[in-house]
């Protein structure tokens, strides 16, 4: 390997699995500088998005698991820092999650490298009405390539016993500098907001809700995380219902684009799936159907269906079908290829798509063990300086050669 160039060797590596390169670390000084330079990280992140490799889907079912895509054959127990008030996933992003329990704690986790970051509380925690009775929120997670920054968006809408009292909160976390702030206004009635914030293309979007509940009504608000801007962005249009169908949606992120998904239902079976995808961000004519799946005798009735994973290569579609089993769907042909059930599994209704990257939670992380990282680092160092060093080189060139 020392007669390769570096350009060769970064290559190489950047094919790799998380958990080979953090052994590979102890190759050697420049290795270990290689894996740990954010321009590799980067690059990492980037050849696994791009091939649709090296992903996850973590579940909360209660516990965490993960299942990988690539098999769908078996899930793994996720431990988490700390699970005593119980943990829930609140967003997803380059492979860091965003955990939250049941008291409002937040921390930052990447499940490949182990290392979490608690978040400082912020005083959105603190409640100004005494006669309050709902607290309802919104978040959003995603990435600031222009100031090379993760953000979280945290928004919290106080309700009193009184109609008129009512009070709402909003501020940005950023990673970088480990710090809240206060940022501008919420453009729409945060409580007429769906779910959680869909991160694409440097922004964090929003359905909401307008005056009636009619498909019509519908807009999406898009947050940028760079310029901290919000935009009205439009729904595709509505196709018709036919018979007795009943209509539901919801948005989400597929292969990097925002996306719908429309259901169409009869007696709370879904009768036939719609899935839409916005190629140009922003703008209303990119808006595309995809797929328009049905049951068939290869998927059996199902009540929804949520996209997970767009292999463009393969033009397939992975599905998550009623929150128990996995559908592959092939696009060309437009029909269910398989299905996929893993008994272990329980019924869950949140999956997450991750992908097993290397990036950092910055400053003040600690591992699972709840050792700073630092400190972890420094008791490696002077565990390779007792093995000594010719011994050590040849123990650890014999064990990279098996590996690859």
């Amino acid at each position: 390997m020392s007669s390769l160039p570096g350009d060769a060797i970064q290559n190489i590596l950047c094919r790799l699995e998380v958990k080979d390169l953090l052994r590979y670390r102890c190759v050697s000084k420049p290795w270990c500088s290689l894996i740990d330079d954010p321009h590799f990280i980067k690059i990492h992140l980037q050849h696994s998005k791009e091939t649709d490799s090296h992903l996850s889907l973590i579940r909360n079912d209660p516990e965490l698991n993960a299942i990988d895509v690539d098999t769908l054959n078996s899930s793994i127990r996720l431990n988490p820092f700390d699970e005593r008030d119980g943990v829930e996933i609140v967003a997803c992003v380059d492979g860091l999650l965003i955990l939250a329990n049941f008291i409002g704690d937040m921390a930052i986790w990447n499940p490949s490298t182990k290392k979490y970051k608690k978040l400082l509380a912020s005083d959105l925690n603190v409640n100004p009405f005494p006669d309050c009775i709902v607290e309802y929120g919104i978040t959003g997670f995603g990435y600031d390539s222009v100031n090379d920054d993760y953000k979280l968006f945290r928004m919290i809408y106080y309700f009193g016993m009184d109609v008129l009292s009512f009070h709402k909160e909003i501020r940005l976390y950023s990673l970088k500098n480990n710090s809240w702030k206060k940022i501008g206004d919420f453009p729409y009635e945060s409580y007429k907001t769906r779910e959680n914030g869909i991160f694409v293309n440097g922004t964090l979007n929003w359905m909401v809700s307008g005056e009636s509940t009619s498909y019509e009504s519908i807009i999406i608000v898009g947050f940028d995380l760079a310029t901290e801007e919000y935009r009205k962005i439009s729904m595709p249009e509505k196709k018709d219902i036919y018979g007795k169908e009943t209509f539901h949606t919801n948005m989400t992120h597929l292969g990097g684009w925002l996306c719908v998904v429309c259901v169409y239902s009869v007696n709370d079976t879904a009768s036939r799936v719609g899935i839409w995808v916005m190629k140009e961000y922003g703008v209303k004519e990119s808006w595309t159907k995809l797929a328009m799946v049905m049951p068939s005798s290869v998927t059996g009735p199902f009540d929804y269906l949520s996209p997970l994973v767009h292999f463009k290569n393969a033009n397939q579609l992975l599905f998550d079908q009623s929150g128990d089993k996995f559908m592959l769907y092939d696009l060309k042909r437009n029909s269910a290829k398989s299905v996929t059930t893993i008994s272990a599994l329980n019924k869950c209704f949140d999956s997450f798509l991750c992908v097993r990257s290397l990036v950092k939670v910055c400053g003040g992380e600690r591992g699972s063990n709840g050792k700073k990282a630092e400190e972890n680092g420094n008791k490696r160092k002077k565990q390779g300086q007792q093995l000594g060093g010719r011994k050590r080189d040849t123990f650890l060139s014999t064990g990279f050669k098996l590996v690859l």
